[in-house]
């Protein structure tokens, strides 16, 4: 039975499809029919090989360019555009191109800050922000009379029998370059003593001498520094709040190390004003002075970054306003790298900070490691934690004094990322280079600005003879005459110190509220997705459709040139089996025809 059909040629230009491989199913195997409207059964489409083969990469980038979807590429190929006209859309497209990468790269730059600080609270009340740890350290390192302790003990180890004051001497003439490594007189005379030391002050399970150990036992007790303290207007125990602790100087009294006032607190413990924060009444024994330091040699240290240093002067009141500031990054950021975010949350080193880091303990701790594998020996002001089988090092003692004055200028110029800076190229190769070293994503930062000193008032006889004060109040470490016992905080003591050996700190948060920023990520995946999109959209006309069109082009032209790479060299391998199966067949047949009898032939 005849079908009936229409001519492709007699269709309408709007439906006539395209042969861009993703219109049509066997871009291959194109149908040809006869020229009359009426196919029977004897006229059925053929498959040839000319109606299978492939088209060329110029066909199919023409016809790619004519059926993309991305705007205006179809003027490059379409016919009857002149050259003028071809030249100038090739220069559009350029063009194009070009202001699109430029807008790009200028996207990928901006986001290359992945976070952004804006403003959470500006209000933020004080009573809710934690109160910061305070370290109290006597400027009198080495205690006088721990000293003549130490040396009636060295002239009894003694194989000399050398006398007391010969060994309060040799102390007082190098036990201060712990402290001070720059003063360096007598080296010979300490390094012999130093021999002496490690020879005779050790203890019996130690293989070498324990500076720290003896360090602790020279310096001043933190009961005799403390006259009174008192926090938001109650008076408290001194001991009972500060404990011994390792900081730049060596060991000092410290308060809130182990962050006790945190805690959100109530409208009168917010620690606002100068007589609601904490309150120190500190004295000074001059009789006792053996060594005041003069330098920061330990950890963790001012040049770390996170500690502000103060002198308090004796006979004077001195105040310390406390401004905080409140930075957080969302948990979201979690999520990136630490590299990506340039900060580290407080957990994530925790084998070495215990779930407490911060960009200070880092720097301190980079700077002892240096020191361990520079100078073979562990500083006695540095926490254990930070090195690593750090009880089987030994201290530095004298000996290793060498060391630590060459690379004095190392430690003090820390860098955590390089970049060349034009003169300082020197300094670059001597800083010490800690690039694991990361600011904080979450931290308060205080700051002491407008810190200023009040002398003390003298008391009048009548005030040091009078009866004690049944209860002190509030006002109590303003009275000098019959102060209360060292250290305690409560009750009277016999005898009395002057102003002029005494010290008034007063620290407290200068303001009610303050400012809490937070660090939000800039822009999920899908916003920087639609910028992206939009971007393309508008300036070159892309799409997502017309993308997925030319990955398949190249796709496709990729796997046919494969195809046919392959495909030669398996007529090459199929040539070579053939050749070789050939060449013993021919070695048969002249073997064959060399042992026939010979033939001979007579012409006339």
């Amino acid at each position: 039975m005849p079908v009936a059909m229409e001519s492709l040629d007699q269709k309408p230009f709007r439906l006539a499809p395209g042969r861009a491989a993703w219109w049509i199913p066997n871009p291959g195997r194109v149908a040809r029919y006869p020229p009359i409207a009426t196919l029977t059964s004897n006229h059925l489409p053929g498959t040839s090989a000319e109606d299978t083969r492939k088209l060329s990469f110029a066909a199919a980038l023409k016809d790619l360019l004519q059926n993309l979807s991305f705007h205006c590429y179809s003027k490059l190929v379409e016919s009857g555009r002149r050259i003028q006209e071809r030249f100038f859309w090739f220069v559009f497209h350029i063009t194009a191109l070009s202001v699109l990468i430029a807008f790009l790269w200028g996207s990928y730059t901006n986001e290359q800050e992945v976070l952004v600080t804006t403003m959470y609270h500006p209000m933020y009340p004080i009573w809710k922000v934690e109160f910061p740890a305070i370290s109290v350290c006597s400027l009198n390192r080495i205690s006088q009379r721990a000293a003549w302790q130490y040396a009636h003990n060295l002239s009894g180890k003694d194989p000399k029998l050398r006398n007391a004051s010969y060994f309060y001497d040799q102390l007082k003439a190098f036990m201060y370059m712990y402290y001070d490594p720059s003063d360096l007189m007598d080296i010979d005379n300490a390094l012999r003593f130093q021999s002496f030391l490690d020879r005779f002050d050790t203890g019996e399970k130690d293989l070498f001498f324990n500076t720290r150990k003896r360090m602790r036992a020279l310096t001043p007790n933190c009961s005799d520094m403390f006259v009174s303290c008192r926090i938001a207007g109650r008076l408290f125990n001194c001991m009972d709040k500060f404990e011994t602790t390792l900081t730049s100087h060596g060991f000092c009294c410290t308060f809130n190390y182990d962050g006790k006032y945190v805690n959100k607190r109530d409208f009168r413990q917010r620690y606002f004003g100068p007589d609601m924060g904490l309150v120190l009444t500190l004295k000074t024994d001059p009789n006792d002075n053996f060594y005041k330091i003069n330098g920061h040699n330990g950890y963790p240290d001012p040049f770390s970054g996170g500690v502000a240093e103060r002198v308090a002067e004796t006979g004077f009141n001195t105040l310390l306003p406390v401004r905080a500031k409140i930075f957080e990054t969302l948990p979201e950021a979690r999520s990136m790298s630490p590299s990506v975010r340039k900060c580290l949350f407080e957990n994530e080193m925790p084998w070495i900070f215990a779930r407490h880091y911060t960009f200070s303990k880092c720097i301190s701790a980079c700077r002892a490691q240096s020191v361990v594998s520079l100078c073979e020996c562990v500083p006695f002001s540095l926490p254990h934690r930070y090195i690593d089988g750090c009880e089987k090092r030994i201290y530095c003692t004298l000996q290793h004094l060498a060391c630590l004055k060459r690379y004095e200028f190392k430690w003090l110029n820390v860098i955590t990322s390089r970049e060349n800076v034009t003169g300082l190229e020197h300094e670059l190769q001597d800083a010490l280079y800690c690039p694991l070293c990361l600011a904080s994503c979450t931290e308060t930062r205080y700051s002491v600005r407008g810190a200023m000193t009040l002398g003390l008032p003298t008391p009048t006889p009548s005030q040091i003879k009078g009866p004690a004060r049944s209860n002190p109040g509030p006002r109590a470490n303003n009275s000098y005459g019959p102060a209360l016992s060292s250290g305690s905080g409560r009750g009277p003591v016999h005898g009395s110190s002057s102003p002029a050996e005494l010290a008034v700190v007063r620290i407290y948060f200068a303001e009610t509220h303050i400012q809490y920023f937070r660090q939000i990520i800039k822009c999920a995946w899908y916003e920087t997705f639609s910028t992206i999109g939009n971007i393309c959209g508008i300036i070159a006309g892309f799409s997502l459709i017309g993308i997925c069109e030319l990955l398949f082009f190249l796709a496709k032209q990729l796997w046919q040139a494969c195809r046919a790479e392959l495909r030669a060299e398996l007529a090459h391998i199929h040539v070579q089996i053939r050749t070789q199966v050939a060449e013993p067949e021919t070695e048969a047949e002249a073997e064959a025809e060399s042992e026939r009898p010979m033939k001979l032939f007579i012409l006339p």
